[in-house]
């Protein structure tokens, strides 16, 4: 089966050649629609692309990506933002998986991996519709945080694409505003908007919109279970942030509606707990959230220290208040062979050491 690649970018002079530099080991065309760049990045994208387009933006992302969709014409098409990296072996992986894929497949869904830590694992990562049947049915919804409607025969496989923002490239405004720019135009959001708008607020320091935002979201009897899930974990964050730790509690047990109780949800009360120094009761939540299995094909946002590596440093800090030194000490060497170098470690590797560990 054959893959085109598309990219919709503007002002990518310094990021698009990483983004593309494995390519073509596995797309049998490459598009690129520039949405009105200003420096050097469209002579780069004639470089490097089969054909580039422009397009005038609109505040649309997916009008944008709808059009670069337009210009494809094999098999299967396949997306990626200019701040992506395609690692070697994933780029290598996605040209045997075109080579022997059912063409019953539809859908083909990859890791998307927007945080490593220090060794490389993945720690912040999620399941994206990357690869995707080129047909009608299939086209992208949403101004913002826009996404493919999925259905028919979803296939997972394990090549993992990097969201790898440059250092010093701040995110911005832009997303919110056209929550809001949509808001203004007497839009009415559905209830993924909403998440994804709330999600933007919160990220901004808008805490007090935020924490009504997802509280109206999660009143909607429709919606993704696991954003209903995260929107409880934040609506928590926006009230501890807010001074309110009282009302913090009730939203993670109302995530337990929708879900087994995720690592993320566990620390959350674990947190609440020892800051109210109910260390013994802080241990048992963070102990759960060792024991809990992440849920890494169900789209969820999923960060990986907090099903081992955190519960351990702070399960630490619960056994040394509670006097049990040698559970203390257990717990620090658990999260030391996950995270050596982090500085939480380092710290109470020397506490321990000054105790004669």
């Amino acid at each position: 089966m054959t893959l085109s690649l598309f990219m919709i970018v503007k002002n990518e002079e310094d990021v698009i050649c990483r983004a593309l530099e494995n390519a073509r080991a596995f797309a049998d065309e490459i598009i690129i629609v520039d949405t009105g760049s200003s420096d050097g990045t469209r002579d780069k994208a004639q470089a490097l692309a089969d054909r580039v387009y422009s397009f005038d933006w609109t505040d649309d992302f997916s009008a944008a990506r709808n059009y670069a969709v337009s210009k494809t014409t094999c098999d299967y098409w396949m997306w990626l933002d200019a701040d992506d990296v395609v690692p070697p072996e994933s780029a290598r992986g996605i040209a045997r998986l075109m080579r022997s894929v059912d063409p019953a497949v539809d859908v083909v869904m990859l890791p998307y991996v927007l945080e490593r830590d220090p060794s490389g694992k993945p720690v912040f990562s999620y399941y994206r519709e990357r690869i995707v049947k080129n047909r009608p049915d299939y086209f992208w919804r949403g101004r913002v945080h826009e996404a493919v409607v999925l259905h028919g025969k979803i296939k997972r496989a394990q090549y993992e694409i990097v969201h790898a923002k440059p250092r010093g490239r701040e995110s911005g405004t832009r997303n919110l505003e056209i929550y809001k720019k949509m808001l203004k135009e007497g839009a009415a959001l559905d209830p993924r908007e909403k998440y994804y708008f709330a999600r933007e607020l919160f990220r901004n320091g808008e805490v007090r919109a935020a924490a009504d935002t997802f509280a109206d979201f999660l009143s909607e009897q429709n919606g993704f279970y696991v954003n209903k899930i995260d929107a409880c974990i934040m609506l928590s964050r926006c009230y501890r942030r807010l001074g309110e730790d009282s009302r913090a509690y009730s939203p993670l047990f109302e995530s337990f509606r929708y879900g087994l109780p995720t690592g993320e949800a566990c620390c959350e009360i674990g947190l609440l707990l020892l800051a109210e120094s109910d260390y013994s009761r802080a241990a048992y939540w963070f102990g759960l959230a060792t024991k809990s299995k992440p849920d890494l094909e169900s789209g969820a946002f999923v960060n990986a220290d907090y099903y081992g590596f955190l519960p351990h440093v702070w399960l630490t800090v619960c056994y040394d208040r509670l006097g049990k030194l040698g559970a203390a000490y257990r717990h620090h060497c658990r999260a030391r062979k996950l995270r050596p170098d982090h500085p939480s470690v380092i710290a109470n590797q020397a506490y321990f050491e000054s105790l004669g560990y």
